[in-house]
């Protein structure tokens, strides 16, 4: 049984420092159950490497993302494409194109309803200076688009670049949102590949970031197919693939299979990172050579530290942006290693008392333009995961 905890926090946006979390009951057609868990306090349990979760964040992971000076220009060439789903290589994995700065910073979240809680973790996001946003879709359960759009600029205001992929609570009122992102983009320079998104698919190059969007109806061949095309000829050194909807084997919740795993594979082999919401919250998988199976990277199996290039990545869900949170059902126990096949690298859930927040990536670290780092920070200012990436 899934359980939601709705935290109603004090419409503190940019200073964020919450005292307790008042349990909230009530209805999400996305499969949310009835109920509730009392928590808000500090993130425990399920810390990579074994430790306890719920490090309190004085000084974030560099948190401001300030440029460190270093060298510049593209790292080296990497390997050539896998095997990928559905025929030839994805492309050679990103050669040489690198972010158009050092510590770039991008913050990622879906799931968020339009109220104080998604306020507040849009306020993370400013707080820690993230470059741009990724919205993992679902972003308002009224279908109310305007409310979304009226609370996200009270914090980041209209010209703040974020972009979004679609999700399930957003497929009947789609046209609205396409139309703020695109307009975002136009402000922020870019041209997406196709200025139509109705058909819930597009891909932008963005400081460098080469960003792959596809809509949740991945079991046709559509979007696998997309996604091959769209890298196929890209050389940036990072690739990010953004959807809404997961596979069962995807998520440690209770859904079900939604996607296909022609979008996993696809965006796999072509060395990209996989950014997906719709379950309601925090979690990771180690390094995967074989999404369908959950396959870890032996040569690369530190769940602190994951490796990116062709044939190899992982995946990220990142739902906790403010609607409700929800309970861990697959892979126990609820504590590292966890179960399954020990695919999980990190799971922030209900049951190691997770609150809102987000996933941030700050790319081209250590003037090393190969390099990354990310962390999950919430809105108790707790900085619950931290890991390493490294870029073939």
């Amino acid at each position: 049984m899934q359980r939601r905890i709705d935290y109603l926090v004090p419409a503190v946006v940019l200073a964020i420092g919450l005292g307790g979390a008042a349990v909230s009951c009530g209805s999400d057609d996305d499969g949310g159950g009835s109920g509730g868990q009392s928590s808000g306090g500090a993130a425990s349990g399920g810390a990579a490497g074994g430790g306890s979760g719920g490090t309190s964040a004085g000084g974030s992971s560099g948190a401001g993302g300030a440029a460190s000076g270093g060298a510049s220009g593209a790292g080296g060439a990497s390997g050539g494409g896998g095997t990928g789903v559905g025929g030839a290589g994805t492309g050679g994995g990103g050669a040489g194109i690198p972010p158009d700065k050092q510590n770039l910073r991008v913050a990622f979240f879906g799931d968020t309803s339009s109220g104080t809680n998604f306020k507040n973790v849009l306020g993370v996001a400013m707080a820690d200076k993230a470059d741009f946003i990724l919205g993992g879709g679902d972003y308002d359960y009224s279908y109310n688009p305007s409310a979304w759009l009226t609370a996200m600029n009270s914090v980041v205001g209209a010209d703040y670049p974020i972009f979004g992929a679609v999700g399930n609570h957003d497929h009947t009122t789609w046209e609205p949102y396409a139309t703020e992102y695109k307009s975002r983009m136009q402000k922020a320079g870019i041209a997406p590949d196709d200025p139509d998104f109705t058909d819930e698919k597009f891909s932008i190059v963005y400081r460098g970031i080469k960003i792959v969007f596809v809509g949740q109806n991945g079991k046709n061949t559509e979007f696998a197919d997309y996604i091959k095309a769209q890298f196929a000829t890209d050389d940036h050194i990072w690739r990010l693939c953004v959807w809404h909807k997961n596979q069962q084997a995807m998520q440690v919740g209770g859904k079900g299979n939604e996607m296909g795993w022609g979008v996993y594979e696809n965006c796999r082999d072509a060395g990209a990172i996989i950014l997906t919401a719709h379950e309601h919250s925090y979690h990771r998988t180690r390094t995967l050579t074989d999404m369908t199976n959950q396959v870890v990277d032996s040569t690369c199996s530190d769940p602190k530290k994951v490796c990116v290039g062709p044939g190899r990545t992982f995946a990220v869900v990142s739902g906790l942006g403010g609607n409700s949170v929800r309970d861990q059902e697959r892979c126990l126990p609820s504590t590292f290693p966890y179960g399954c096949k020990q695919e999980w690298g990190f799971i922030y859930t209900s049951n190691q008392n997770a609150t809102y927040g987000t996933v941030f990536i700050d790319f081209y670290v250590n003037g090393d333009p190969k390099q990354a780092k990310a962390y999950f920070k919430n809105v108790q200012n707790q900085i619950v995961d931290e890991f390493d990436i490294t870029k073939d």
